[in-house]
């Protein structure tokens, strides 16, 4: 699927010196775009070969400062946006709720939900300073259907699906001279890598087991695969969609109930 939206557009990817985020920039450089890569550690090794390709800023979502200098500063170096994703995410530690640690529960929360509402607050007043913007946020599988013993991140990927279609209702149609910006999200199922890479699963067979038999594909999916739902969703390609939440899980959601 050849994509011509992105060449020379300026597009942030906030979460995106790793995993799905990190995949995402290295397909948004062979589009040509000009890449603002947000995370908190950019001197990572495996970064070395995109540096000088994309810009990098170290920000750590959870503090919100940070968020504000910048986002400031793209501001003042790039005047304007026309695309973002927000994949800045931490898992938690299983647990009960019984047994709930609140102040990691507190950690959860302000790094996936209030500082993915910052960003996207900053990014919708530069995006819709052009026509035919949008944003994707990184949900989660985990955001759709209960999970036990993952209560804070359940949470926070549910709030993380609500925030986008208010984001999403909002933003719809040009009013006060702001253009229109479509908002979705993509909540991926389990995918290769991060949690899921191959010394984990190789230490936990019968977890992954367990992963498999309720994924209606019996697989795991893969960085690519989310990557080229995030690109369909902010091309014209889907230019009369905004608002949805779109399961990339191999029938995770389904599946379970087989």
């Amino acid at each position: 699927m050849e994509y011509i939206d992105f060449e020379d557009k300026n597009i942030v990817v906030v979460g995106g010196t790793n995993g799905m985020g990190l995949h995402l920039v290295h397909k948004l450089l062979e589009l040509k775009a000009n890449i603002i890569v947000l995370g908190r550690n950019i001197n990572k090794p495996e970064l070395n070969d995109i540096k000088g390709k994309c810009h990098f800023l170290a920000c750590d979502i959870s503090n919100s400062k940070e968020i504000d200098d910048t986002f400031d500063h793209i501001h003042d170096k790039f005047k304007t946006l026309h695309f973002a994703v927000n994949n800045a995410g931490v898992t938690a530690p299983y647990s009960n709720i019984s047994e709930l640690d609140i102040d990691k529960w507190k950690k959860i929360i302000d790094i996936n939900l209030t500082g993915t509402a910052h960003c996207l607050k900053r990014e919708i007043q530069l995006i819709s300073q052009n026509k035919s913007g949008a944003i994707v946020n990184i949900s989660s599988c985990a955001g759709l259907q209960a999970l036990r013993m993952q209560a804070a991140y359940s949470v926070s990927k549910a709030a993380i699906n609500m925030l986008t279609q208010v984001a999403a209702i909002e933003c719809a149609v040009d009013h006060d001279g702001a253009h229109s910006i479509r908002i979705n999200a993509v909540a991926p199922g389990p995918i290769l890598g991060g949690m899921n890479n191959e010394e984990n699963l190789q230490k936990n067979p019968e977890k992954t087991q367990r992963k498999l038999s309720i994924t209606a594909m019996k697989r795991f999916g893969t960085a690519e695969e989310v990557a080229n739902s995030v690109l369909w969703l902010l091309s014209q390609k889907s230019s009369y969609t905004t608002g949805v939440i779109l399961p990339v899980d191999g029938g995770f959601n389904s599946g379970k109930f087989n």
